[in-house]
């Protein structure tokens, strides 16, 4: 039973090899979430910016 274990744990292990392509896509999500946040803070807070994009003034 504990062959079969390691068998599978060693089986996935090699499946996971690809670190590049996790601090890749992990930075990706990081950016764009960063990126959302200081959008939606500048569209809450700029009246310019929001009036840019939404064509009305900030109230």
């Amino acid at each position: 039973m504990n062959q079969n274990f390691q068998a599978i744990v060693q089986e996935t292990a090699e499946d996971n090899s690809s670190n590049e392509q996790t601090f890749l896509l992990g930075g990706a999500l990081l950016f764009l979430n960063l990126f959302v946040m200081l959008f939606v803070g500048l569209y809450w807070m700029n009246p310019v910016m929001h009036e840019f994009i939404s064509g009305r003034p900030l109230l």
